[in-house]
């Protein structure tokens, strides 16, 4: 029996899957691509015949890569604002299906392209996949989506998917409240160190991501101005165009006053894990969220979190960190556990314990496979740690 064709829609996922290899072609991986990329490397280890469509980025045409073939589609900022979501984008896309033929199209995060996606897998006889990538996605309306074009497409790609793919039970009931969806829960997925990491000398309390307003990154000057002997890094670029870098142009105007503060740019998924091995304390200020890759990547190396959110409970319930609602809140939780140790380091096992159970590739690979029906092919399966 031949295996399932999986095609993961991704256009911006080439940096993540390419790593180095990218050239430096684009300085933004988003966590959606992230995800995606760690996902399709556990499951084409595990003997599944994987295929990702991303845009140009001066790759060749098809290329493999741990196990997964890259089919391009068109050029990131190729064509006219406005038209080039048909063309060259939409057009690109279903060329490039029309040449993998996928027996199973997955498209993560709410837009347009999830319309596009499942009205060619629709028209072909193929199942679409929708996978939720932030809380958003499950409202009746997603505050992302100002185009009405966009809304439209992706409320009827959404209803028209033969699965969806929730990252937590929040989502899960906000999918079934907002569109009486039955959603599948598949979490994110995150390779383990094989040991925890020792606390660095110097302490620091790390920020990743991408620096832009709504994740809040001034929360840390807060904190800095607060706790002078203590270092803080705020690690990330701005987002891509056509968003503005503005916000990240102020941030670094206003550090200039702050010595023990320190702004660095983009940050390559290839250097994450000594980023946070380097850190003694992450801290996580966007007040809306999935399921944020860069907890995933500090509770996998022991490092605790003081963070807004909570995802899937995984504060509250399994002691992954600290929550907090304000930024008085947020410089009081960092000044308590930077000045307490041996807290720091049993929140920081918890979190190292709480992915090991429910964020290995392993466990990850096997609800994603009981969510489409799909049957691991066991004679080809390799180890899952690639992801």
């Amino acid at each position: 029996m031949s295996r399932p064709r999986i095609v993961f829609v991704a256009p911006y996922a080439w940096p993540a899957l390419a790593g180095e290899r990218a050239g430096g072609a684009f300085d933004y991986v988003g966590g959606a691509e992230m995800q995606q990329a760690r996902l399709a490397r556990v499951l084409a280890a595990r003997g599944h015949d994987v295929w990702m469509i991303t845009a140009d980025f001066g790759q060749p045409r098809r290329v493999e890569i741990d196990g997964i073939t890259i089919e391009r589609a068109y050029r990131p900022y190729e064509g006219v604002p406005g038209l080039r979501f048909f063309h060259p984008r939409g057009s690109g896309v279903i060329a490039a299906l029309e040449r993998v033929r996928p027996d199973i199209v997955y498209q993560r995060t709410a837009g347009g392209l999830t319309g596009q996606c499942a009205l060619w897998a629709r028209a072909r006889g193929r199942r679409f996949v929708f996978a939720c990538a932030h809380d958003f996605d499950t409202l009746p309306a997603s505050p992302f989506l100002s185009n009405p074009r966009d809304r439209w497409l992706y409320r009827w790609g959404l209803r028209h998917a033969d699965v969806v793919l929730a990252q937590s039970a929040l989502q899960q009931e906000s999918l079934r409240v907002s569109h009486g969806i039955e959603a599948q829960l598949v979490k994110n997925v995150i390779t383990v160190p094989p040991a925890p990491r020792l606390e660095p000398e110097v302490a620091r309390v790390l920020w990743l991501g991408t620096v832009k307003e709504d994740k809040r990154p001034r929360w840390m000057l807060k904190a800095a101005r607060a706790l002078p002997g203590i270092r803080f890094v705020i690690a990330g670029g701005p987002p891509p165009p056509p968003m503005s870098d503005q916000h990240h142009r102020a941030l670094g105007a206003e550090i200039e006053g702050l010595s023990n503060v320190e702004l660095s740019g983009f940050v390559a998924p290839a250097r994450v894990p000594d980023l946070m091995a380097g850190a003694t304390l992450f801290a996580h200020t966007s007040g809306a969220e999935g399921f944020p890759n860069t907890l995933l990547e500090a509770w996998a190396s022991g490092v605790p979190s003081v963070s807004v959110v909570d995802p899937d409970q995984a504060v509250s319930l399994f002691g992954a960190g600290v929550r907090v609602d304000d930024e008085d809140e947020f410089v009081e939780a960092i000044r308590g556990l930077m000045y307490d140790p041996d807290r720091r380091r049993a929140l920081g096992t918890a979190a190292r314990a709480y992915v090991l159970e429910h964020h290995s590739p392993d466990a990850v690979a096997r609800s994603f496979e009981r969510a489409l029906g799909l049957e691991a092919p066991e004679a080809n399966a390799r180890a899952t740690g690639a992801a």
